[in-house]
């Protein structure tokens, strides 16, 4: 984008065009069909893969983006998957260490439990993910609807903003259970 300014002095009536040029907004660097394995302290945390990954390092907010969507497995200690992310789209800011997934976002815990929803943040640095969208989770025993969602980043322990549908909680035995015991 180019802008173009004129100016002008009142005392020798000489014009002055001055061009301005915006930041180049192209990536410095763009990898197509990627897979990134990030360790820490000899072991794989997680394994990204995308189909296109554009990096705008040199830029006030250098970030990467993910156009053309992406899938995280994330992994315990033992080096089993215990969770999974999958998005058409994400940004990560290098700054915050925040991504953030958007459209049809979903995310799978080592207990199978699956959250779907459209826009889900990851703070890498609190080891937190959240969102104030709308959000559907389905246990073995149950779908949970709410408005918004805290969870810690591997998603099995997690809080629900306006809650709504049906729960199955575990009734506590009754006194004839104590009995035949």
């Amino acid at each position: 984008m180019v802008a173009v300014f004129y100016l002008s002095s009142c005392e020798n009536n000489l014009n002055t065009v001055t061009l301005i040029t915006s930041k180049d907004k192209t990536p410095q660097e763009v990898e197509d069909n990627a897979s990134i394995f990030y360790n820490d302290s000899a072991k794989t945390k997680f394994h990204l893969t995308a189909k296109r990954i554009e990096d705008y390092g040199g830029q006030d907010d250098p970030h990467i983006i993910f156009p053309k969507g992406i899938h995280i497995d994330f992994y315990d200690d033992s080096a089993h998957v215990n969770g999974q992310l999958d998005a058409e789209y994400a940004i990560r800011h290098d700054n915050t260490k925040i991504m953030e997934a958007d459209n049809n976002v979903r995310v799978v815990n080592r207990k199978g439990e699956k959250l779907n929803t459209e826009q889900l943040l990851w703070d890498e640095a609190h080891h937190k993910i959240y969102t104030t969208k709308y959000v559907t989770i389905q246990t073995a025993k149950q779908i949970i609807y709410g408005d918004g969602l805290v969870s810690n980043e591997d998603f099995t322990q997690y809080k629900i903003t306006n809650i709504r549908g049906t729960i199955q909680l575990d009734s506590p035995p009754d006194d004839n259970d104590k009995a035949k015991k």
